[in-house]
């Protein structure tokens, strides 16, 4: 289990050496290239203010850019569909960490729902079957893109709950509580942010998609085998509660792979909202539950919190690279902007062109995430709090002017030190791991990545009474200081990056992974072994990755599907600290859709092992024609 959550310590001297402004180009940069003509935004993606500045018909012509986007390639990069171990799927497709919520997503699809249905099944599932990161207690976040090109991103992160959201007890909560327990609890968004996504896109009742999870809590399920390991691993501190003793719990050990887990407090929690709503979440049964527990425990959330509680639509962040179209996490996230200006580096430093797994390749990666990760802290944070310059500083940071000059440049031979990126500042714990992600599409394009969360595995260590709820532990997740401090209603940073590519406005891509800090890194790695390097969607999620995240200044591989000797040889010769770890990183739960066909492939990341099931026409035209029958 990782290390109980901490603040992200960010130094003012970071703030000062890395802040967002075009630099001044370096004494032997090379004369920069003749622009280049951009062309018109299409009406399916346009481009944000945070990334793209609007001008009024008044405004003068602007200057030429000095630091243009390479051009895309031509021809254009083709993905490479298939795969060997990758499902199939010819109306739809869904991948998830858990079995029970694919199949649930699945038959949504064949019976005629569409993507954002079938992900709202899917998130209820899990709350029930994976209640180490699949939640109603937690929250998360949820890139949508419609058939129509149309893109949005719900922001449904939990808020801090008004009693508890001072630096003081938040510090009291971890150096007292350990970063659990009721006082680490943040307001849930997950009900709100799901019933949000359905009311605005999809095309079922609620009470059909959480059917299946109620089924699942009051008959019970077989628990899987990476349940039972996190389980195991949560055992010691989850044991104290005793609602999730009687659930989870057989005497004084853990329930093992294959028991049998009932949960009818969760049941009859489900039902509530299948019957009314978000309401009865919010403002009904459960906010009456949790405020009387809540005060009788010395925790923070209130039936006002609860009541004032809302779900975001943000705009996503949007880049290209390489022709490809690519629309992200924008904040609380600082995943997406990590994510992004990783990409962006590595296309301006031509690194597609080294070959897979060399130390070229990797080395050019690691310098690129070392440099994003010293800046992602920048804009960790709430737009709804942050700083009223923060679009301002997404569009610096994504600039060709701050990436092609920025320095120290990335040295091809040598390693950076990261104290020479930015000020020394002390080492913050990593974010928890133990998230988890789903992709989903459809038969008509329309597509769903959401990674959501109880952030440490199990949260809280606390179920509701009565409810069947667990909590997450999400105040830990906020800074000391800096633009993700705490305060009444915020939501706090994360690194979660769901994320949908496109290319000529057809779908290609649905990428997300849960894994605390190296979420952007896993994104990264994926997408380039499907666009630099050609890999179908099981080569490309199966193989190796590694870690930098600019502190602590190590390279982290993992020790199960390492590079090659050869490469990390020379990686050290460069000057790099390599780490081997045990632990995995990331779970990729992946879909790449063929744009000539409009076929999807999708693969579960056999890190945590979970399943990939596809939909074909024969079996939603099946399904339609048994609904016709009189």
């Amino acid at each position: 289990m990782p290390a109980r959550p901490r603040f992200f310590l960010l130094a003012a001297a970071l703030v000062s050496a890395c802040v967002a402004q075009t630099p001044a180009p370096r004494d032997d940069a090379a004369p920069p290239p003749p622009p280049a003509t951009a062309a018109a935004p299409s009406a399916s993606t346009p481009a944000p203010a945070a990334v793209v500045p609007a001008t009024s018909a008044s405004a003068s012509a602007p200057a030429p850019d000095a630091y243009p986007a390479p051009p895309p390639p031509d021809p254009p990069v083709a993905l490479r569909p298939g795969g060997k171990r990758a499902a199939r799927g010819e109306a739809g497709l869904v991948t998830s960490v858990e079995k029970n919520a694919t199949r649930i997503g699945a038959t949504v699809l064949r019976s005629g729902g569409n993507a954002v249905d079938a992900a709202v099944a899917v998130a209820y599932a899990l709350a029930v079957t994976h209640p180490s990161a699949g939640n109603i207690g937690g929250g998360g976040v949820m890139m949508i893109r419609l058939k129509s090109g149309e893109t949005h991103f719900v922001d449904f992160r939990e808020t801090a709950p008004a009693a508890g959201a001072t630096t003081e007890k938040v510090l009291a909560m971890l150096d007292h509580d350990g970063g659990i327990g009721l006082r680490s609890a943040g307001v849930p968004g997950t009900v709100a942010g799901l019933s949000l996504a359905l009311e605005r896109f999809g095309t079922r009742p609620l009470a059909d998609l959480v059917a299946p999870a109620i089924e699942l809590a009051k008959n019970g399920h077989a628990l899987g085998p990476r349940q039972a390991l996190t389980l195991a691993w949560a055992w010691d501190k989850l044991k104290h509660d005793p609602s999730a003793r009687a659930i989870w719990g057989r005497g004084k050990k853990p329930l093992g792979e294959g028991e049998r887990v009932r949960q009818p407090d969760l049941a009859r929690t489900l039902e509530s909202i299948a019957k009314e709503g978000p309401r009865a979440f919010y403002e009904g049964f459960f906010a009456r539950a949790i405020d009387a527990w809540m005060k009788k425990g010395g925790g923070y959330v209130t039936a006002k919190d609860m009541a004032d509680y809302s779900a975001k639509l943000r705009a996503p962040l949007r880049f290209s690279y390489r022709g490809f179209s690519v629309e992200t996490a924008p904040p609380p996230s600082m995943g997406g902007v990590a994510f992004a200006q990783i990409m962006l580096s590595l296309e301006r430093a031509r690194a597609y062109e080294h070959k897979p797994g060399s130390a070229d390749a990797l080395h050019l990666f690691v310098e690129a995430a070392r440099r994003a990760y010293a800046d992602r802290r920048l804009v960790a944070a709430d737009p709804d709090f942050g700083p009223k310059d923060l679009d301002a500083k997404l569009k610096d940071l994504l600039s060709g002017a701050y990436l092609a000059t920025r320095k120290p440049a990335i040295d091809p031979a040598r390693a950076t030190p990261s104290t020479t990126l930015a000020a020394a500042m002390p080492e913050a714990a990593h974010e928890s791991p133990e998230t988890t992600h789903f992709s989903v599409v459809d038969a008509e394009g329309n597509a769903v990545a959401c990674t959501y969360t109880l952030s440490a595995g199990f949260g809280a260590k606390v179920v509701v009474p009565g409810t069947g709820v667990l909590l997450g532990n999400a105040l830990g997740g906020f800074s000391k200081d800096g633009p993700n401090v705490v305060a009444p209603g915020k939501r706090m940073a994360t690194s979660m990056s769901p994320t949908i590519v496109t290319q000529g406005g057809r779908l290609a891509l649905v990428l997300g992974s849960p894994g605390g800090d190296t979420i952007p890194n896993t994104v990264a790695q994926v997408f380039r072994n499907l666009v630099d390097w050609g890999m179908t969607i099981d080569e490309a999620v199966a193989s190796g990755r590694l870690h930098h995240q600019f502190q602590p200044d190590k390279l982290r591989v993992e020790k199960q599907r390492p590079p090659s000797r050869e490469a990390l040889a020379e990686l050290a010769r460069r000057g790099h600290t390599i780490e081997q770890s045990n632990l995995t990183q990331g779970d990729a739960n992946d879909i790449l859709v063929d744009p000539q066909t409009g076929i999807a492939y999708g693969f579960a990341d056999p890190r945590e092992g979970g399943t990939a099931e596809g939909v074909s026409r024969t079996e939603v035209e099946t399904e339609k024609a048994k609904v016709a029958r009189p």
